[in-house]
């Protein structure tokens, strides 16, 4: 289990980062920090989320969200607005040019993995759209340990 385990995590990080790569190259943004990244992508799945549920969903420290968020409301890339009921909460949610550039950047991710996946063997392929729920029930699982 132990070298499944191992190679998986490697083969998925090195995916990830290659697609991370390529698509940032065709869409010409600047890479964010992973921590940003990481609170932009949750951010625009929830908008209205506080730092609090972040920093807990994510497992990061509320002080590096709130650094993120800072950083990334200064790039004019997300809004930090007081909840209109409790004051002392702060509401996130994406500005129009954050949603767009993570739609051009999931239309370069598929572009990209489309023609990936379509150089590998079609008994890969299937083997690989089988994986899917697996893979969201591993991410599930390690979300939720």
């Amino acid at each position: 289990m132990a070298l499944l385990s191992g190679e998986l995590a490697a083969l998925l990080h090195d995916v990830s980062r290659q697609l991370r790569a390529a698509a940032h190259a065709e869409v010409n943004l600047v890479p964010l920090p992973e921590s940003e990244r990481d609170v932009l992508r949750f951010v625009g799945r929830h908008p209205g989320v506080s730092v609090s549920t972040v920093a807990r969903e994510l497992r990061m420290k509320s002080s590096n969200v709130s650094a993120a968020v800072r950083n990334l409301v200064a790039r004019d890339l997300m809004t930090r607005d007081a909840d209109p009921h409790d004051r002392r909460i702060a509401r996130l949610t994406l500005t129009g040019q954050a949603y767009d550039n993570l739609e051009r950047l999931q239309r370069a991710w598929n572009t990209h993995l489309d023609a990936a996946l379509s150089r590998v063997e079609p008994g890969y392929r299937e083997q690989l759209e089988g994986a899917v729920p697996a893979l969201r029930a591993l991410v599930q699982v390690l979300r939720d340990p």
